[in-house]
């Protein structure tokens, strides 16, 4: 826990001085004058940790300003510091972010900035709220609310910030968000975002995307005028742990969607384990009971 709390603290002072910090805070009227709660001392108590921030006592939340930022703050004088204030100051933070990490990735940036238009990542978030916001956050089991959040790697600009419910799809934001898609747009999601439908419309914009495959998909190969389904369990289980192999030119699904290439790759027994353990939590989550079936289906694809 030390460890990653150094790590988080050096992290943000290579990306954010104090002196900006500061003025990030007077600008959004977080701090009018000197205070003992430093603008990093507050960035640092809402940001780090566990996401657990909302069930710590006020007490808790002080001793911790003492420990690590030397700040002597009442249990009071910490409650009036959550204000729309203090929002605008984090919202800020939020917004620079990506600005202030491109230089770490300028290599990769440039590296493909004569290809893609924008390079597009777009992922969410959930977490539980408390049961009074259930009429307008609804969550699997109780009250949730996600963060939909979408940039642009190229440029460091947000491209969407969205807060719904924790029970909306992923899949159903990102086919009524296709309009925002530009030509030479690569957009890069995971598999909670897949579907055909979002897939065609990004190829109808002349963009370009990197994803997942869901399990459930048939794929097509076509040879000699014919579709062939393609048996990818057999040929999982003649590869080893590790293996890929790379086919180009397959069509998924009923509506025979046209995929240039397709990467397939057998998981190793660690990141099987990984796996299963995900998707126990997940369904635990949820409520559900889940089974473990007998297939050996330890491949994953994307393309």
């Amino acid at each position: 826990m030390e460890n990653q709390m150094q790590a988080w603290m050096k992290t943000i002072r290579q990306l954010f001085s104090p002196e900006t910090l500061n003025h990030l805070a007077q600008e959004t009227g977080f701090i009018q004058r000197k205070r003992a709660l430093t603008a990093e001392a507050f960035l640092t108590l809402c940001a780090w940790g566990d996401g657990s921030l909302a069930q710590q006592s006020l007490q808790r939340l002080c001793t911790f300003l003492t420990l690590r930022h030397d700040c002597s703050l009442s249990s009071e004088g910490l409650n009036q510091r959550f204000t729309e204030r203090a929002v605008a100051f984090l919202r800020e933070v939020f917004f620079l972010l990506p600005k202030r990490q491109r230089p770490l990735l300028w290599s990769t940036i440039q590296a493909h900035r004569t290809c893609f238009t924008r390079l597009r990542i777009l992922d969410s978030t959930s977490f539980l709220v408390p049961a009074d916001y259930g009429e307008d956050y609804r969550g699997s089991v109780s009250s949730g609310a996600k963060i939909q959040f979408e940039y642009d790697l190229l440029s460091g600009a947000c491209l969407q910030l969205c807060v719904q419910s924790a029970n909306d799809s992923d899949a159903r934001f990102a086919y009524h968000a296709q309009h925002t898609i530009l030509p030479d747009d690569l957009c890069i999601r995971d598999l909670g975002f897949f579907s055909v439908a979002t897939l065609t419309e990004i190829d109808a914009h002349g963009a370009y995307y990197i994803t997942r495959l869901r399990s459930d998909m048939k794929v097509y190969i076509k040879e000699n005028s014919q579709w062939k389904e393609w048996d990818w369990e057999s040929l999982g289980n003649q590869l080893e742990e590790g293996e890929a192999v790379e086919m180009e030119h397959v069509y998924i699904g009923y509506e025979r969607l046209y995929i240039p290439r397709l990467i397939f790759r057998r998981l190793t027994e660690e990141e099987w384990q990984k796996r299963m353990a995900y998707v126990r939590k997940k369904k635990k989550e949820k409520g559900r009971r889940w089974h473990a079936k007998p297939s050996n289906k330890r491949n994953t694809t994307s393309y």
